[in-house]
């Protein structure tokens, strides 16, 4: 499917290295300056724009210089390598090298490489630090999006990005496994934190039966917030993979076990050993979903966790009862993914106060709205990833309400710190997310409570969620 428009951008204009001249921007496109974006890449400097107009390429490069910025304008283009030998360096369609490099409104597909060469040919390769990758579409390459650090520290943000049908072939039996998102460890070290929100990562390919997971990730922090992470009809493994352990802040995502999966667990965490900085897991506000009734695995929790279907909750033993289990949540429309809470829901109502990771808090402030959307949430009272009676009002592009309080203006602060977004309320601690869209909170004629209410409390004084781990852990550890 073809995303909607971006709706989140992080990052200003950067200087060139003399510190004096402003950035330049290339076009790309029929009757442009250049007609292929690896032409204009070529001669990019530092900090340079790269407008590449809606059509097909079919070239492969490295992004060597830091700062570049690669924008889709006028629809979306379409980066197409199917059917080509190799993607650039035998990596990836763009491999990103360059420093604070921004990949927006592209959609990638096609890349594959040989089993000789290691059969993982990536959408994007990222072996750089401080990349955003926003509004793009990345789908049926080997490996969607694979980075590798060569020196440790930086961040990677991805938001507001679909993921689908990667891992192609057959390397987890030939090689080692293939994934929809992998953030590695490299030569240099581990990446110090993935922000990863508002995107829609699912559905792994179906050409061979063993397949890797929608999202492993080795950073030492990895913020997953306010996602639809969801197997469907694919062959995945884990949904959530942390197998060094690390922080992890897992809040008010949608995550879904499909009927024909490679594996059970839908989070794991440490199963490789853990990492020598923090190691503790916070899942808060999240609903899991499993849909393979043969499953006997779920996973493990913290906080106002909603999980339907079979299998065991957690490898860690009894879990507080404000995480519930049930067979009948009430969902919306379950058979379309739709898992808002129907009207005497028993999920509704139950949730506790959630208390924060350092200065994160991990009361939820979002809603993932399909696809690649969030509004406001108007409160904390409900389990699991959805307030009963949120109201999503279409913005001008078709979608939610953006983080940043407008349709596709602003900035948010996923550039790596969490500062808070410009040009709207809110905090957003350390996390990367911040600034909630303002709304009445107006009660509409349904009954429902409109998202961006004051509806929401102050939550304060749960302790450290110790590491956890998952039962039915039967896959043999991949890269």
């Amino acid at each position: 499917m073809t995303p909607q428009p971006i709706r989140a951008l992080a990052a200003a204009a950067t200087l060139l290295a003399t510190g004096t001249a402003t950035a330049a921007t290339l076009q790309v496109g029929p009757g442009q300056t250049y007609t292929t974006p690896c032409a204009a890449i070529a001669a990019a400097g530092a900090g340079d724009e790269i407008d590449i107009a809606a059509g097909t390429y079919t070239d492969s490069c490295e992004i060597n210089a830091a700062g570049v910025h690669l924008k889709g304008v006028g629809g979306q283009p379409k980066i197409d390598l199917t059917g080509n030998d190799h993607p650039a360096d035998y990596k990836g369609i763009y491999v990103v090298n360059g420093d604070d490099v921004i990949i927006e409104n592209l959609e990638l597909t096609g890349a594959a490489i040989a089993d000789s060469e290691g059969g993982n040919g990536a959408g994007l390769r990222i072996q750089s630090n401080g990349v955003i990758v926003t509004g793009c579409y990345i789908h049926a390459n080997q490996d969607g999006i694979l980075a590798t650090a060569t020196t440790s520290g930086g961040t990677i943000t991805i938001e507001h990005t679909e993921l689908a049908d990667n891992g192609l072939g057959d390397a987890c039996d030939a090689v080692s496994c293939v994934h929809n998102v992998y953030i590695g460890t490299g030569g240099g070290g581990d990446y110090a934190k993935l922000i990863f929100q508002f995107n829609w990562d699912h559905a792994l390919a179906t050409d061979t039966a063993d397949k890797g997971h929608l999202l492993k990730s080795r950073a030492l922090e990895s913020d997953i917030l306010y996602n639809r992470i969801t197997g469907e009809m694919g062959h995945d493994s884990y949904e959530i993979d942390l197998p060094n352990g690390g922080l992890g802040i897992v809040v008010g995502n949608v995550i879904e076990k499909g009927p024909d999966p490679d594996n059970e667990i839908l989070l794991d965490y440490g199963e490789e050993g853990y990492g020598t900085g923090t190691n503790t897991l916070y899942v808060v506000n999240n609903t899991f979903v499993n849909d393979d009734m043969a499953s006997g695995g779920m996973l493990a929790a913290a906080h106002n966790n909603l999980f339907v279907g079979s299998g065991t909750l957690s490898s860690t033993g009894t879990l507080s009862p404000d995480n519930l289990s049930t067979t009948m949540p009430m969902f919306v429309d379950a058979a379309a993914y739709d898992y808002h809470l129907e009207m005497g829901s028993p999920a509704i109502g139950k949730a506790v106060a959630a208390g924060s990771a350092g200065t994160f808090s991990l009361t939820p402030v979002f809603e993932y709205v399909q696809p690649l959307g969030s509004v406001a949430r108007a409160a904390d009272q409900d389990l699991g990833a959805f307030e009963y009676g949120t109201v999503v009002t279409p913005g001008e592009d078709g979608g939610a309400v953006s983080p940043d309080g407008g349709n596709e203006g602003g900035a948010s602060s996923s550039s790596g710190g969490g500062s808070g977004s410009s040009g709207s309320s809110g905090s957003g601690g350390d996390g990367g997310v911040s600034g909630a869209p303002s709304s009445s909170g107006s009660h509409s004629g349904c009954g429902c409570l409109t998202a961006g209410g004051d509806g929401s409390s102050e939550l304060s004084g749960l302790g450290v969620v110790t590491a956890l781990g998952l039962l039915m852990s039967r896959r043999r550890r991949n890269a």
